[in-house]
């Protein structure tokens, strides 16, 4: 059963309804529209994660952890974006930050995660090198109307 995972991930708004959490980690490569409502997220701790700042995260997870001084619930909600007729468009360069945060968490010992998680998360260390490459190439595509 899903709920019984520490670190969940799923994508868009939904993902707040899905998985209500203590720490809320909004990935979202674009800073874009569906990133902000994310960002607005009714939780104890909300953070916005780029590629970059992913051991940054995890730390502020761990902190917060202790401070709760219990097993905190993390919902990782990756932004994407919309189709033309607004229905959720997953985004590569939000899966791979949101891989990104899991691998990070993971090194310091947050690792009961939902299938989607290790996914994200396998894709992300597959693609390390990769990754900021790839994450400018969608959203390059995205800025011209291609599809990536």
């Amino acid at each position: 059963m899903s709920a019984e995972y520490q670190v969940q991930l799923e994508w868009g708004p939904q993902a707040l309804r899905a998985h209500p959490a203590d720490v809320v980690i909004v990935a979202d490569a674009d800073a874009g529209p569906t990133g902000d409502a994310l960002r607005a997220a009714p939780a104890g701790l909300v953070l916005a994660a780029t590629l970059e700042g992913a051991d940054a995260i995890a730390e502020v997870v761990l902190a917060e952890q202790a401070r709760l001084g219990r097993r905190a619930s993390i919902t990782i909600a990756a932004a994407g974006d919309a189709w033309p007729d607004g229905s959720l468009r997953v985004s590569v360069a939000d899966t791979l930050v949101a891989g990104r945060v899991v691998d990070a968490l993971a090194e310091r010992g947050i690792d009961f995660h939902s299938p989607q998680a290790a996914v994200a998360c396998a894709a992300a260390t597959a693609l390390r090198g990769a990754a900021g490459h790839l994450v400018r190439a969608e959203q390059a595509a995205r800025s011209v109307g291609v599809s990536a």
